[in-house]
């Protein structure tokens, strides 16, 4: 296979997983991780194919968020390996020695066959990062991707209408289950179709009024991007907890803000003094909404949660988790440990941030938040410094905003599906943080 087809399959490879990611939403079961493993696998297979120059620049970007990045997969291991009884081991395993009378290793995980699935799952996920880094060095696969990502996510809004609206939908699925995930994908939608948006208009700028028909196709991928945005946001209005709504605000603030300071060309002093009074204005949306729930734990203040028993079961789970975590996958597994007669606590968590602490302890949370900072800080900065393209960086920084808000929210971001177009649209917003001439 030369390089050319080669290059072609990994691209459609990448489209692929693009466009199953709305049916994934639906329910991912065991075949979704088995698809990512499989197809993130081809592309590591035939990555040696892409363009050295690519390949070499994208390693470059990636390296200062390498150590970041393996915190996670390293706490994963830890979690995994034998330890001695009593030290930082969960206590389900000095129950099991005393149940059984024989001497056992303990671990942190309390079901090692889960840990070991997530691990694998999370450094596939780093794998597409990466590989999607290298296929959108170029700028017009960028630029078919990022079409890819607006169709598909505004496709997503469509799924989320239709399935929460129509009721013979609803009575065949579970909408509680997948509005999550589509509402995450919807939210990503409102921000990168206001990107595309950009995009086609500094495009038209800068070397379409030396095209024939520029004015045509300027008007319609003008009429494309509104439109899918115009249908993301009809689906987030309504649709959307008041909580989510306001994370995926925060992103395309985020975003527009970024826009508003290149276009009016800020000084640095300026640019400084409006994001510091854009972050106390949110804040100040924070406190209010915060504010509303005065019932609930400050842990669920911003979640959605349908059933005072879940809340109460959760909050038993949050206060008997210990500083280690019980495993980073095993919430299934913990949830049915505390689940009463009333079925709660729920097979799902009631947001991300909860998950977090239960499945990752206190120290995976913190390698967590470490990361996501230092990936917005890494795609904010190259979006101020970058040319004409700043609005792939700009979009990939606003969705990560949404995604650390949208975490208080729902437990969205635990599935697969926002997963996989989470780490394409960073590995889009990384590749195009540095343009080819600095290369």
């Amino acid at each position: 296979m030369n390089k050319a087809h080669s290059l072609t399959l990994q691209f459609g490879l990448l489209f692929a997983l693009i466009a199953a990611t709305p049916v994934l939403a639906l329910k991912a079961g065991w075949l979704g991780p088995q698809l990512l493993t499989l197809v993130v696998a081809l592309l590591l297979v035939l990555l040696p194919s892409a363009p050295e120059a690519d390949v070499q620049r994208s390693l470059e970007i990636s390296k200062p968020l390498a150590a970041t990045a393996l915190l996670p997969a390293l706490w994963m291991a830890v979690q995994m390996i034998p330890i001695p009884l009593g030290s930082i081991d969960h206590p389900i395993w000095r129950s099991a020695a005393a149940a059984v009378s024989e001497p056992l290793s303990g671990h942190i995980s309390i079901d090692l066959g889960f840990t070991l699935r997530a691990l694998f799952g999370y450094l596939s996920l780093a794998a597409l990062t990466l590989v999607t880094a290298v296929l959108t060095r170029d700028r017009v696969r960028a630029e078919r991707v990022l079409f890819g990502i607006c169709t598909i996510t505004t496709f997503a809004a469509i799924e989320l209408t239709l399935l929460s609206e129509v009721p013979a939908l609803k009575s065949a699925h579970a909408p509680s289950d997948v509005v999550g995930p589509l509402l995450a994908l919807t939210a990503f939608g409102s921000i990168l179709n206001l990107a595309f948006v950009v995009r086609t208009n500094e495009r038209y700028m800068t070397r379409g009024s030396r095209q024939p028909h520029s004015l045509h196709k300027l008007i319609g991928m003008m009429l494309a991007g509104i439109g899918g945005e115009i249908i993301c946001l009809i689906a987030l209005v309504h649709l959307a907890p008041p909580d989510t709504l306001l994370a995926a605000a925060f992103g395309v603030t985020a975003f527009g803000l970024v826009v508003v300071i290149r276009r009016l060309n800020f000084s640095r002093w300026t640019a400084a003094t409006v994001c510091t009074a854009v972050a106390v204005a949110c804040a100040g949306g924070v406190a209010l909404r915060f504010a509303a729930n005065p019932g609930l734990s400050p842990l669920f203040r911003f979640a959605n949660v349908v059933s005072t028993d879940d809340a109460a079961a959760a909050l038993r789970m949050v206060s008997d988790a210990t500083w280690a975590g019980a495993g980073v996958g095993t919430y299934g597994a913990v949830a049915a440990i505390y689940r009463d007669a009333t079925g709660a606590p729920g097979e799902t968590a009631i947001n991300t941030v909860m998950l977090l602490i239960l499945e990752w302890g206190y120290v995976g949370l913190l390698a967590t938040i470490a990361l996501l900072l230092q990936l917005v800080a890494r795609l904010f900065r190259g979006a101020l410094a970058r040319g004409r393209d700043s609005f792939y960086a700009a979009g990939a920084a606003g969705c990560l905003v949404t995604a650390f808000f949208e975490a208080f929210c729902d437990a969205s971001f635990t599935g697969l599906a926002v997963q996989m177009m989470a780490a394409i649209i960073i590995g889009l917003g990384l590749s195009q943080s540095i343009g080819r001439r600095s290369a």
